[in-house]
């Protein structure tokens, strides 16, 4: 059995509770616009990077000045939100980078925010420390679910061997660009649970992070 190396986080859904905030700030500045927009129309798009998700709802919506709107209104409000919100760390992820940082295995943020967001996060909530190097959305040319995210972490990470590598996702998105990259992948799922494609394609499932650590330390034996 390959021993893990390294570990690639994804971080919203899975380090960081930012989803519903991301949802939050959607609605509001639909409902303000008064677009037919709900839950299920946003989850369509979870895990997807920036460009993709306004080219998805160009096709949805075929209406640039309501969608340039809604862009740009909804960004401020997700900015007043990050500002002055509370943003929860997802359960088991301070114990987890705890373990890894004790196990001499190094990790790695591959988000599909925006750079910017990611270390403003990083910073805000005390764990930039833990992490080697960050990929952003905005720093590669495809989002999830292409794979293009997380070869480019795989690179960061300086190994040789993809099996040495476990990604942690919490999106089908993620999943599918992560078994795209040939690299070992569990989830813990979000806001959505895996269907049967995506149970498929993982490792293993889990319901919190703090089920990794007995994870890698058993297969790191």
């Amino acid at each position: 059995m390959t021993r893990i190396k390294a570990v690639i986080f994804d971080m919203d859904g899975l380090m960081f509770d930012t989803e519903p905030i991301y949802y939050k700030a959607n609605q509001k500045t639909a409902d303000y616009l008064a677009m037919d927009f709900s839950f299920e129309t946003y989850s369509q798009f979870i895990g997807i990077g920036d460009v993709d998700y306004k080219e998805n709802m160009r096709e949805l919506y075929e209406d640039d000045k309501l969608l340039d709107d809604f862009f740009e209104k909804s960004q401020l409000v997700l900015q007043y939100l990050m500002l002055n919100g509370k943003v929860d760390i997802k359960d088991g992820l301070i114990n987890l980078l705890n373990y890894l940082e004790k196990e001499n295995i190094m990790a790695i943020v591959a988000s599909s925010s925006n750079r910017d967001l990611v270390d403003q996060l990083l910073d805000s909530l005390g764990v930039r420390k833990y992490f080697k190097d960050v990929v952003g959305g905005d720093e590669v040319s495809r989002a999830k679910p292409d794979p293009a995210i997380f070869d480019k972490a795989f690179e960061k990470t300086g190994l040789l061997n993809k099996k040495e590598v476990l990604i942690l996702e919490d999106s089908k998105n993620g999943v599918i660009a992560a078994h795209e990259a040939n690299i070992p992948v569990v989830m813990v799922p979000d806001l959505l649970e895996p269907d049967e494609s995506i149970k498929g394609k993982v490792l293993a499932i889990f319901s919190n992070l703090n089920e990794l650590i007995p994870y890698i330390t058993k297969h790191n034996k």
